[in-house]
């Protein structure tokens, strides 16, 4: 996977999030807190298609590849939910990724709000597949973040504590320090398979960075390729 590729997912992503906030600010519909500019969709669609074409160069039919529609899941707790990309194999779920990002100027709350969304929605899926409502191949799940550098998400704060402290791994840390340990740890519990953490400003000229390799992009995409060949689902026409 080249680089010049994500910077472009991540470029249009920027772009397509102005295109909105400004459709929204001239109908007069505008959404407070920025949100006017993910309201509309979309801004994840070039970043959901380089994953996707992660899963086609190994051979998965563009069919069993899919991001706009047969993306319902069912879960334990609620009957169904839509995941961003969807693998499907011998009518084997083979694998589920969630994208999300996150933006200024809110960091802190919202911050929270990410990890439970992401720990909800693994959560589910896993309960399920235990359960039988998703066939015999356990899933490999997938979880890819685009996160705003700023002064807020940049700045480093040690979080309050109450009646016990907060972790030693958390003090001194930025939010981007933070979703960094959150990824890892998202991963390294087996609630997600591979977890990917991209950071970038909305300049035009602005680096796009991949604060822990770890969790990188590349690693992501090597972590699909490894758990294909594992479990042994790779198309007969694959290299």
């Amino acid at each position: 996977m080249d680089h010049r590729s994500l910077e472009e997912a991540v470029r249009s992503s920027w772009a397509v999030r102005e295109s909105q906030a400004a459709k929204k600010l001239l109908s007069g519909r505008a959404d407070t807190g920025g949100r006017g500019a993910v309201t509309g969709g979309a801004h994840l669609d070039v970043m959901t298609e380089l994953i996707a074409n992660v899963f086609r160069d190994v051979g998965f039919p563009p069919d069993s590849v899919r991001s706009k529609s047969g993306i319902e899941l069912p879960g334990y707790f609620r009957p169904t939910k839509k995941w961003d990309l969807v693998v499907h194999h011998d009518d084997q779920l083979v694998a589920a990724i969630e994208l999300k990002s996150h933006v200024g100027p809110s960091f802190g709350n919202n911050f929270n709000n990410r990890n439970e969304e992401a720990i909800g929605s693994a959560f589910d899926l896993r309960q399920a597949y235990d359960r039988g409502l998703l066939g015999r191949l356990r899933p490999w799940l997938g979880y890819v973040l685009l996160v705003e550098e700023a002064p807020g998400s940049t700045r480093a704060s040690t979080p309050r504590s109450g009646t016990f402290p907060t972790d030693p791994a958390f003090v001194e840390t930025s939010y981007l320090d933070r979703y960094a340990i959150s990824c890892k740890r998202l991963q390294s519990t087996g609630l997600y398979d591979a977890t990917c953490l991209v950071t970038s400003s909305r300049e035009a000229d602005a680096p796009i960075r991949q604060p822990d390799l770890e969790v990188g992009f590349e690693a992501f995409a090597g972590a699909i390729m490894a758990r294909m060949e594992e479990i042994g689902v790779l198309p007969q026409n694959s290299n």
